[in-house]
């Protein structure tokens, strides 16, 4: 029982088949099944926040969630072995108890009607920490040319930037680059420290399930 609880699957690498879906909603078994496995479980969260998520996005989710770090912060091998995971054994077993629509040939993963059975169980809003690196490369890209601007305005010779020396812009542009990579640094922890209070509140509700159905 243990192995499947916490483990990817059956030791030969096939997915479990436990009793199917009746009449559009999970059986027993498959709830128990799908909310043993913390990666399952991750799966569920982001699709009840998001209707859909490609491969990559779900990936780096449930790594984040699963090494506590931003997703910026995640390693190769971190991602990659989470990827495996899905991909080999959770998202073909969920798709075929109809918990959730993967598509493997578009590499997208959707919500069904019987995701929604899962949501008592869980806590669905984090599905916004993978989108905090194209924001923040935004904003880089924003900064970079902004300064473009002001650089050519002065080698225009538009005052009062003509006039400025050279130690002033440099001065400028290190102090507006430092305040916004400290900004970003704090949003970061701040997303961090969310992230590790709805874990706990989320083992929380896993307990008071299992004690449930125990």
């Amino acid at each position: 029982m243990n192995s499947i609880a916490e483990g990817e699957g059956r030791s030969d690498g096939a997915p479990e088949s436990p009793e199917l879906s009746t009449n559009g909603q999970p059986s027993t078994d498959v709830v128990y099944q799908t909310l043993s496995n913390h990666r399952r479980r991750s799966v569920l969260r982001a699709l009840l926040a998001s209707e859909q998520l490609t491969v990559r996005e779900l990936t780096a989710y449930v790594a984040a969630r699963e090494c506590n770090v931003p997703v910026p912060s995640l390693e190769y091998k971190q991602r990659k072995r989470v990827y495996t995971s899905l991909v080999q054994t959770h998202l073909p077993t969920m798709a075929k108890n109809g918990v959730v629509d993967y598509d493997k040939s578009r590499g997208t993963v959707a919500r069904t009607d019987a995701t929604a059975a899962f949501a008592p169980y869980l806590d669905e809003q984090l599905v916004e920490t993978t989108v905090s690196a194209p924001v923040w490369s935004m904003r880089y890209i924003a900064l970079a040319a902004s300064f473009a601007v002001v650089v050519a305005l002065g080698w225009l010779g538009v005052p009062p930037l003509g006039s400025m020396p050279g130690f002033v812009y440099g001065g400028l542009f290190a102090g507006v680059l430092a305040v916004t990579a400290g900004v970003h640094l704090r949003s970061e922890r701040l997303a961090a420290e969310a992230d590790g209070s709805d874990r706990n509140a989320a083992r929380t509700r896993d307990w008071q399930f299992w004690r449930r159905t125990g």
